[in-house]
């Protein structure tokens, strides 16, 4: 007996209805300002600054020469990464509105399952746990940068208005109240965006009204170099400095790569919001908005060419008139702090879906609003990013030491989506798979620029968030080859993988009164539909009892969806006809057991599973009649035949140690869970 949740669905409907399409509202529009784009808002406050700090072949600053091809670099680069590639092409690569570097790994890699097919589609999702991986070393100085950038706007504020503090004093109030700010951006996670969301639209549209408003004012008030300023968006400007000095324009696009990070939100932030509000406040709000800021800034710095090599100029406060230095750098500041809370959040939401995919241990994760599934909370992955965010502070102390630092694994993550879209492209339009990349030839050159420009960051500063997308990938690695190796050992050393034949062998002995029955209803989780659970198993052979009615649930995760329509959530399979209900009187115990399917992106979630196996058994039992039966395993070392080596073996026996354990993670009611241990031999 077999049938599924989707049986229950109005006759005539073959397939889960499309999810509704989301109405573009004015509060849509604003609160995708306060999530998707703060990153790449905040870029000015360091973007063309790190670029006039390029040195030539003689270790010179450049000077106001360079501005014009400088800004059409920026400009462009906006363009063909940003609103060409991600707002237009990139994001039509969604599945039921969701975004993501995993999202695209499941519509990039074919479904065949043929050898070579199956080669491939692994490479594919290496390739992007590895992209998800670098998203880490992102986050760690995201949060650094932008808030160290917003505060040395203090430093300025007090040079412009002859302020009384002195230099020694700003060399240590700037990474002090770096440090504090940090600490509260972090604490204030487990609160939830849900209840500080609603002011983060206000404050980023403020935010982008500003910046564009300095912009205009620093063209009118420059205006004698308005006529130079707009030979910026004349693409052979940049190209022309590209071809004339290939090694210096190498470097300077490590520079103007600054101004194009966070474009990777725009797609992995897209579920939360849809295509349209991100859409429009992209076109309408963010890039007028930067365009204007970084030409008001190019306006500035060729009229105050003098000032360019000077230490620790800053165009974007300089271009500020005085009696707005201290209200830019509170709203800078505030900018920063959201910018640094979306980052957080996308590293929380990684973090899920690895756990879900089986690339990370259990770890305990938080919902923060009732609302949003997508606002999660993961403790130890947020205090993990606050104490690299805060050593990176105390380490660099300023934004320029922090910039020679940012850009390497952004730019790599850019790259590896480049890569999956590729191969989404090549099934979407059913060509060949060299047909597909030289359609994206422009951004792979492109982008193997940024990655080659900031390729020198690796050996001063770079190394480290590279190290940490590194690392991350490698425990990702070795965590889903060893629970893979220990899958394959527990069925091996597993006698009773037939549910059938287990469950007759069963009835003999209850009708042999070898066996009692208890009261009440157990629910056991087993990790698979075809083998019996261990903790069934071991509870007959040493209690000899059963309950009245037993479920095994098996929770799934379909690596090919992000969310899984609620027709198709639930399906249900009654185990040995004998077993069951017969003619209205239960001889036996009844066993059923049920599959709950979830998308990589949702929270595997027991209950609304175990309700629909009661509504299928036609029982209504009491919380405190409930029993869940659960197994966990320790490991044992082995003396051979373990596909792992012999650190890989130490480390995957770490990670299994301290991953969180069934009940706290489907967040069970500890007093009425039984856990049986077993051990098993690796």
């Amino acid at each position: 007996m077999s049938k599924t949740a989707q049986e229950q669905a109005p006759a005539g409907s073959e397939t889960p209805p499309s999810p509704p399409v989301r109405p573009l509202t004015a509060a849509a529009v604003v609160a995708a300002l306060g999530v998707v784009f703060g990153d790449i808002g905040t870029s000015p406050l360091y973007a063309f600054k790190e670029c006039l700090r390029v040195k030539d072949a003689d270790a010179n600053i450049l000077g106001a020469s360079q501005v014009v091809p400088i800004l059409s670099l920026i400009i462009w680069s906006l363009i063909c990464v940003v609103m060409v590639k991600y707002v237009l092409l990139v994001m039509e690569a969604n599945e039921d509105g969701e975004g993501g570097i995993m999202t695209l790994v499941s519509l990039a890699s074919s479904k065949d399952k043929t050898r070579e097919k199956r080669k491939h589609r692994s490479f594919l999702v290496l390739l992007g746990v590895f992209g998800a991986a670098l998203l880490y070393g992102d986050g760690v100085i995201t949060p650094a940068i932008s808030v160290v950038s917003a505060l040395e706007g203090v430093k300025e504020a007090n040079d412009r208005l002859h302020g009384p503090l002195s230099p020694q004093f700003l060399k240590y109030f700037i990474p002090t109240a770096a440090v504090l700010i940090l600490v509260g951006i972090f604490w204030l996670q487990k609160i939830g965006t849900g209840r500080v969301g609603m002011y983060f639209g206000p404050i980023t549209m403020v935010w982008f009204l500003v910046i564009g408003g300095l912009g205009i004012l620093s063209l009118v008030t420059n205006s004698q170099v308005l006529g130079q300023i707009l030979w910026a968006f004349n693409p052979l400007e940049g190209l022309q400095l590209l071809l004339s000095h290939p090694g210096l324009g190498i470097l300077i696009l490590g520079a103007v790569f600054l101004s194009v990070t966070g474009a990777e939100a725009l797609y992995a932030d897209m579920g939360h919001f849809g295509q349209r509000p991100i859409r429009t406040a992209w076109i309408f709000i963010v890039f007028p908005a930067l365009i204007l800021n970084y030409l008001g800034q190019g306006a500035w710095a060729l009229a105050h060419p003098h000032e360019l090599t000077e230490a620790g100029f800053n165009p974007f406060f300089n271009m500020a008139p005085n009696w707005a230095q201290i209200p830019l750098v509170a709203i800078a500041t505030l900018a920063a702090i959201i910018a640094s809370q979306a980052l957080i959040a996308g590293a929380f939401s990684i973090t899920m879906q690895a756990i879900q995919l089986n690339y990370l241990p259990r770890m305990r994760v938080e919902r923060t609003s009732d609302v949003e599934s997508g606002q999660i909370y993961v403790p130890i992955i947020n205090w993990l990013l606050m104490t690299g965010s805060i050593y990176l502070v105390l380490h660099y102390e300023n934004s320029e030491n922090l910039a020679s630092a940012y850009g390497i694994a952004v730019s790599l993550t850019m790259l590896v989506t480049t890569i999956l879209f590729g191969q989404y492209v090549r099934h979407r339009l059913k060509i060949p798979t060299a047909g597909a990349y030289a359609l994206l030839t422009p951004f792979i050159v492109l982008e193997l620029l940024f990655v080659l420009g900031n390729a020198h960051k690796v050996l001063p500063n770079g190394w480290l968030p590279l190290v940490v997308g590194i690392v991350v990938y490698y425990l990702m690695a070795v965590w889903n080859k060893g629970r893979i190796a220990m899958k394959q050992k527990m069925n091996d050393n597993d006698g009773t993988d037939d549910f059938a034949n287990f469950l007759d062998s069963v009835e003999d002995r209850f009708a042999a009164g070898k066996m009692s029955r208890v009261k009440g209803t157990a629910i056991y989780l087993a990790g698979s539909t075809k083998a019996v659970p261990m903790a069934l198993a071991h509870n007959l052979k040493h209690n000899k009892v059963l309950h009245d009615h037993i479920i095994v649930v098996t929770l799934k995760v379909d690596e090919d969806r992000a969310v899984v329509p609620a027709t198709e959530r639930v399906s249900f399979h009654t185990r040995g006809p004998k077993f069951c209900r017969v003619d209205g009187h239960e001889e036996f115990p009844s066993v059923l057991t049920v599959v709950g399917l979830f998308g990589f992106r949702e929270k595997q979630d027991v209950f609304p599973v175990q309700d629909a196996a009661f509504r299928e058994l036609g029982i209504s039992p009491k919380e405190l009649d409930i029993t869940y039966f659960l197994s966990r395993e320790t490991i044992v070392r082995a003396t051979t035949g373990f596909s792992l080596n012999a650190v890989q073996e130490k480390v995957f026996e770490v990670l299994n140690r301290n991953s969180l354990s069934a009940t706290a993670y489907f967040n069970l009611p500890p007093g009425r869970v039984v856990e049986l241990g077993m051990q098993v031999e690796l």
